[in-house]
This record gives structure tokens, C-alpha cells and sequence, in this order.
């Protein structure tokens, strides 16, 4: 495992050094998932970028955040399931649906489990969803834009999580709260 320095917007590579302001600007900190992606300019632009674009989308703060906690859990990364969860419930989603959300099961919300299970189906299968489940999502009141902004996240959060997997990011004191690890590392 690799692991790499957290660079401040002052001592981050100079062509890293504005999106870190941006972020720090955006999210009042710069979290270290984020200073982790400084240390290539290329990647830490690409990921605010990204997650700019996804927040462009036409779901809603919440279901956004559904997003970004199911791909994020069916991906077993810690780090961005803690940070979400936070998020999630800024945005609009109970304790309850964070809590389903966090366990892998279904959410009191039929429209917002239709959500759920598209992104789950979207990560575990690469993207080989097949029939049934594409017509369940169209038919729980979803567009079918809104399939390739389920994608957009998805990529989004394979980046995210993916760079946590391999450099093992400290997870930020303001995400302690929220610290979660996946069922597959409880039982290791």
C-alpha cells in the first residue's frame, strides 16, 4: 500500500495548489481524500471536476448522496461511506436510510430504494445491469438521463474509492463520527 504526503494549498504542487483552495473554499477544508489527489494536479482536478459535474445532475441533494453512499459501500470504502453519511444527512436523508444505506439493505422509500439498487446493480456489475432492473429504475419514476448521471457518480466515486483502497487515506476528524468499516474487513 502506498502512502502518499497530504499536501496543504501551500505545499501541494503549484498547478494542485488552486482546486485545493477551491475545495477548502467549497467544503470549509480541504479533506484528505482531496490532499491526497493534490499530489498529481491531473487527478485532483479531475475528481473536483467530477464531483462538480455530478452535483449538476437532476437527482436531488439527497439522492445524490444515496448515490455516493451506495457506490461507496458496494465498493467497501470507508473512507467515502463516512464522509457521505455526514452528507447524507446535511442533504436530506434519516438516520434510518443512512443506517440502511450503510448495511447494504432496503430503504423505506420505494423510489429512493429504486435508486439504491440501480447504483448497487451499476458497481457490481460494471455496468452490465441487464433488463429488468434498468425498466425497475424508469418505472420507480426515474428518466432515462438520469441513468448516465447514475454512471457519472459511479465514476465519481470509483476514483474516490479506489484511491482510498490503494493509499489507505486517514480518515479526517470531521468524519470520525461517522467511521465505518465494510463487513468484508470485520470478518478479516
Amino acid at each position: 500500500m502506498l502512502h502518499f504526503p497530504l499536501p496543504t494549498a501551500e505545499t501541494a504542487p503549484e498547478a494542485s495548489r488552486a482546486t485545493l483552495v477551491a475545495i477548502e473554499k467549497a467544503w470549509g477544508f480541504a479533506p484528505n481524500l482531496m490532499r491526497t489527489f493534490a499530489n498529481s494536479p491531473a487527478v485532483v482536478q479531475g475528481a473536483w471536476g467530477l464531483l462538480g459535474a455530478f452535483q449538476q445532475t437532476s437527482f436531488t441533494p439527497a439522492e445524490r448522496e444515496l448515490v455516493m453512499i451506495a457506490a461507496s459501500v458496494e465498493n467497501a470504502c470507508g473512507y467515502c461511506t463516512a464522509g457521505h453519511s455526514l452528507m447524507g444527512k446535511g442533504a436530506g436523508l434519516s438516520d434510518t436510510q443512512i443506517a440502511a444505506l450503510r448495511a447494504g439493505e432496503a430503504l423505506d422509500d420505494a423510489r429512493l430504494e429504486a435508486l439504491r439498487r440501480f447504483t448497487t446493480a451499476v458497481v457490481a456489475r460494471r455496468g452490465h445491469v441487464g433488463e429488468v432492473e434498468l425498466q425497475a429504475f424508469l418505472a420507480s419514476g426515474y428518466a432515462p438521463p438520469q441513468v448516465l448521471e447514475v454512471v457519472l457518480g459511479v465514476a465519481a466515486k470509483t476514483l474516490t474509492n479506489y484511491t482510498d483502497h490503494l493509499a489507505s487515506v486517514p480518515l479526517d476528524d470531521a468524519f470520525q463520527s461517522a467511521a465505518w468499516t465494510p463487513a468484508s474487513r470485520k470478518a478479516a
